[in-house]
């Protein structure tokens, strides 16, 4: 989770005027996403920035859903959203009446696709090379080329959602470059080897490509 910033909200059921941290949350297509806060026996969640739609209430401990896929845990006291997709991004808000001095606890949920493994190839223009990596899957997925021994990358881009997540650079130095790609829920990585031929020396091209993943 992440504090993103703070708002000042008027509240209602008696709540009075306070400062509300708004925390973020990420989700993963089609897992569930439980809000931290609990409400045991009187409270309800809301979803929009003024508190649009209510979308399940706990009175006296016996929960009421106002939408599919919304849960409420009885031993926990906490909400949920199952089976996550991308429209269920946005804000929420927990709002516990356990006590006489009601709490509000804001979320923002974004919802994620986590990308997939990157496809790597290598296309050779004079004695230079062009060294391409492409996703097929993703949402928020930010591409880069490192060089291996170096820490910083060699080129980065950021593309909002695959399968427009392409990204090609010339190359002119031989060794082995690493695509990686990731977002806020999921990393992937692939190996390319950049032969002498890129170089204007007369070696074979190799292109081996070795996959690794690691799922945040």
């Amino acid at each position: 989770m992440k504090i993103i910033f703070s708002i000042w909200l008027l509240g209602i059921t008696g709540l009075g005027v306070f400062s509300v941290q708004t925390v973020e949350l990420n989700g993963i297509v089609g897992q569930s996403v439980t809000f931290p806060d609990a409400v045991k026996t009187v409270g309800t969640l809301h979803y929009g920035v003024n508190k649009d739609k209510r979308i399940g209430d706990v009175t006296g401990g016996k929960f009421t859903q106002y939408r599919d896929r919304v849960q409420w845990d009885s031993s926990t006291g906490r909400f949920s959203i199952t089976d996550l997709n991308e429209e269920d991004s946005g804000t929420y808000t927990v709002m516990n009446n356990d006590a006489a001095q009601g709490k509000l606890y804001q979320y923002q949920l974004n919802v994620y696709i986590p990308v997939s493994v990157p496809q790597v190839n290598i296309t050779r223009d004079t004695y230079r090379c062009t060294i391409q990596c492409d996703v097929e899957r993703g949402t928020g997925v930010t591409l880069s080329w490192y060089r291996e021994g170096e820490k910083k990358s060699y080129v980065s881009l950021f593309i909002r959602n695959a399968p427009d997540a392409y990204l090609p650079q010339t190359v002119d130095v031989g060794g082995v470059y690493t695509c990686e790609a990731k977002n806020s829920v999921s990393r992937e990585t692939a190996k390319l080897t950049v032969g002498d031929q890129c170089t204007g020396q007369p070696e074979n091209l190799d292109e081996d490509a070795e996959l690794h993943s690691f799922s945040q």
